[in-house]
């Protein structure tokens, strides 16, 4: 009988360590934000995924910018969250960089500060290649340019575009 028992315990502790064990990797596995994952809110308040942009660096030399406008006569909040090469978990907070734009408003997130570029809000973090998404609380009424620059001259000796996607979707499609 007490060999029953004990055995018996034993199936019950195995069992509440692996509903631990599984209730661990959920909850892990749904801190690691990638780009396509749901995104988070900011500053409270729910957000969309307008925007990817691939291509992202801040190494030094080289800083990215966004520059978003508002085209609704209301302000809509707006921030930029930035990934490393292997993906995975976001490199900056975007709901505390993040920003309202007033009607008409244009405002430009940057990797870094630059000298010759105002920047509105500094995203941070070192990236040799990333990639990042703009969010905003509205689906709708957002614009948005991303582009390399030289951010130790003004004007910067260098600035290339780069490409923006629909959210997910390349453009084909």
């Amino acid at each position: 009988m007490p060999r029953e028992k004990g055995v018996k315990d034993m199936k019950q502790i195995s069992s509440v360590i692996l509903v631990a064990a599984l209730a661990m990797a959920l909850v892990a596995g749904n801190a690691r934000a990638q780009i396509n994952s749901t995104p988070p809110a900011l500053q409270g308040q729910k957000s969309f995924h307008l925007y990817s942009v691939p291509g992202v660096i801040a190494n030094g030399p080289l800083s990215t910018f966004f520059a978003c406008t508002n085209v609704t006569s209301a302000s809509i909040r707006v921030g930029v969250e930035l990934f490393g090469p292997p993906g995975g978990a976001a490199f900056n907070d975007p709901s505390a960089a993040s920003l309202d734009i007033p009607p008409g408003g244009t405002f430009i997130f940057g990797t870094g500060g630059a000298v010759g570029i105002s920047v509105d809000s500094t995203l941070g973090g070192y990236v040799s290649k990333g990639s990042a998404r703009i969010l905003a609380t509205e689906s709708k009424g957002i614009i948005c340019s991303a582009f390399l620059a030289d951010p130790g001259n003004a004007p910067p000796t260098s600035m290339a575009d780069l490409t923006i996607v629909k959210k997910t979707k390349q453009k084909g499609e």
